[in-house]
């Protein structure tokens, strides 16, 4: 039985602050689009306490996209100097690991 394929990696995501206004695209880095990842069982380098806060971090979460009033902004985690801050960010900035026919698109290039 030949092994499925592994799924393509997420794209990353770099940030950036203009204004009032946090905006992610794809780059290099720096944000983490919300959600931990719940362990299948535990272990002693995710035990029930880190299981139980994960559990709890992530229905916090989920509360807060369900009260999120402004449909063109989500919640996001942005890191800076090794620290992540959760920030309502958006996803309306083109970037240059976009691509080309987004970019051409955007940029209103001739071809």
């Amino acid at each position: 039985m030949p092994k499925p394929k592994p799924k393509p990696p997420e794209p990353k995501y770099s940030w950036v602050r203009k204004d009032n206004k946090v905006s992610c695209f794809k780059g290099s880095g720096g944000q983490t689009v919300i959600k931990l990842w719940e362990a299948a069982e535990l272990s002693t380098f995710h035990d029930e306490d880190l299981a139980r806060a994960t559990k709890e971090i992530n229905a916090i979460l989920s509360t807060l996209e369900k009260n999120n009033r402004d449909p063109s902004r989500g919640p996001s985690f942005i890191e800076f100097q090794n620290r992540h801050l959760l920030v309502w960010a958006s996803y309306d900035v083109i970037g240059p690991d976009d691509d080309d026919a987004t970019i051409i698109k955007a940029l209103r290039l001739k071809t």
